[in-house]
């Protein structure tokens, strides 16, 4: 693996916990309808195929109760998008892991198939705002990960090649499949992967059971990178003194 220059970060339940957040948002909106503890909302969430953030889950749910009202269902959507708003917080050690990133000189970026501005608030609400370089959502590419068009454009934008960068995501076919459609090494969050209905169908390059594990990476491939500098200066020196008795000889 080449010297790291970059590391590339998915948002939910990589740098935060957002299933803790959506749980406590579907109960939220369960409490206020009446029905149960939020646990077949989430369920339909779950099942969304994708759109764990939109609001026409909502609606499903409350038309499959028998609740559907559309006054009803707005009031429901802004509990919702409150509660969770207000539920949001960063994995123990994520802020420190990120500093250190920045300390050491390592590019940083965020992708996250979220839109541009649910992902801001996020990060404001997380206090994680400050920390990167380059934010691309699903705004700016008009496509979700797995296509790699995310990771091609943070790429661009921090002027690294793909082999130089590490991509950290809980998800295995949103994230994982992504690095590795582009030649990207795959730090797979497994600390964070909610993911109960997904294949695992791709092998991450490293396992990562706390966001701080990504320090401990980074410094093995520096010394990967220093054992791999030393050892072509000492061959490129046995080959100067080589050819130096060479010519010694003739």
């Amino acid at each position: 693996m080449s010297a790291v220059k970059a590391v590339l970060f998915d948002m939910d339940n990589t740098l935060m916990d957002f299933v803790y957040a959506q749980v406590g948002a579907c109960r939220a909106v369960a409490t206020r309808l009446g029905n149960g503890n939020g646990v077949d909302l989430l369920d339909l969430f779950i099942r969304s195929h994708g759109q764990y953030e939109s609001h026409s889950v909502i609606a499903d749910y409350m038309a499959s109760i028998g609740v559907y009202d559309f006054d009803l269902y707005f009031e429901c959507c802004e509990i919702y998008d409150l509660t969770k708003l207000e539920l949001i917080r960063p994995y123990d050690g994520v802020e420190t892991m990120l500093a250190t990133l920045k300390t050491m000189g390592v590019k940083t970026a965020l992708v996250t198939n979220a839109r541009r501005a649910n992902a801001v608030i996020r990060l404001e609400r997380a206090g994680l705002s400050g920390y990167f370089d380059v934010l691309v959502t699903a705004d700016d590419t008009e496509s979700v990960k797995p296509d790699p068009r995310h990771l091609e454009v943070a790429l661009n934008l921090l002027g690294v090649r793909a082999e130089e960068a590490l991509f950290v995501g809980d998800s295995i076919q949103r994230d994982v499949k992504a690095a590795k459609r582009i030649g990207m090494k795959a730090a797979y969050a497994r600390y964070g992967d909610c993911n109960f209905f997904e294949a695992r169908d791709e092998t991450p390059d490293f396992f990562l059971c706390s966001p701080m594990e990504v320090l401990n990476l980074l410094e093995l491939n520096a010394s990967e990178a220093d054992l791999h500098s030393g050892l072509k200066e000492s061959l490129a020196t046995q080959s100067r003194a080589f050819d130096f008795q060479a010519q010694g000889r003739s």
